[in-house]
């Protein structure tokens, strides 16, 4: 983890851990604490933060817009937008909504009427929930009442039916919105905008799977990785959200 100037290059600061100038020097005396300050792509930010005459745009989210800059908060960068960042505890849930909010807005651009909801699922170590959208109660494996309230919260935040006036694809839009979030790695989202490129043959309608989960990964990886000192008081949910395994999936009907 570096410390020093805020890094310009977003990759040296996927995760951010917010230290007090205090627990930052007794990171470099308290025996194997120092290996906190140790990775290539987290950076530590000291509390109080000396903010620059001009700040990057991404030092100005997480001390304005975000309000994150708290001692011992551990920050996740996001994997749509390198300069925003949220709580490692919220990143799994947050990052997610963000991931499919992003694909509705992609139908949008390609001319859909209407972006239906069927089916939310989660899986962790322990097991999978499903929440059928013709008014079930999430289903799963036994001793899942935890995931299944993780996935009632998560339900309860999606916009479930977008209906659009529909209309010709603005494919430069798309694809445009689709690299600037980096989501043309995603073949779900990349095939969707190649099959409505194609103008001889239109697509009236698709149903996609979509794992909301892949791209933050990568991130909550590297906060995992960490080796964070004891006697830094973190999240409660920290532990719990970083070291779980969290894949959201849904099952949508798009249809133009």
């Amino acid at each position: 983890m570096t410390t020093g100037s805020f890094p310009s290059d977003p990759s040296a600061r996927r995760a951010i851990l917010v230290l007090t100038q205090h627990d930052i020097a007794k990171c470099m005396y308290e025996q194997g604490a120092a290996k906190t300050l140790i990775d290539d792509q987290a950076y530590v930010l000291p509390f109080p933060i000396c903010m620059p005459a001009d700040p990057p745009k991404a030092l100005q989210n997480i001390f304005f817009n975000a309000n994150l800059a708290r001692p011992g908060v551990v920050l996740v960068q996001s994997p749509f937008d390198l300069d925003s960042y949220v709580e490692a505890s919220l990143a799994p849930q947050g990052f997610a909504l963000e991931k499919y909010m992003h694909f509705s807005t992609l139908c949008m651009y390609l001319g859909a009427k209407e972006v239906s909801v069927e089916q939310v699922e989660l899986k962790t170590r322990n097991g999978t929930s499903t929440f059928k959208m013709q008014g079930e109660h999430p289903r799963g494996s036994a001793n899942l009442d935890v995931t299944s309230e993780e996935l009632q919260k998560f339900r309860a935040q999606m916009n479930l039916h977008d209906e659009f006036d529909g209309g010709p694809a603005d494919i430069t839009t798309a694809e445009g919105l689709l690299r600037r979030t980096g989501l043309l790695a995603d073949p779900s989202m990349r095939t969707l905008l190649e099959m409505r490129r194609e103008s001889k043959n239109q697509l009236r309608s698709r149903k996609l799977v979509i794992n909301l989960s892949s791209e933050v990964k990568n991130n909550l990886q590297i906060v995992g990785r960490l080796h964070i000192p004891s006697f830094i008081t973190l999240n409660a949910q920290y532990n719990q959200i970083v070291h779980e395994q969290h894949d959201y999936t849904l099952t949508v009907l798009v249809q133009f």
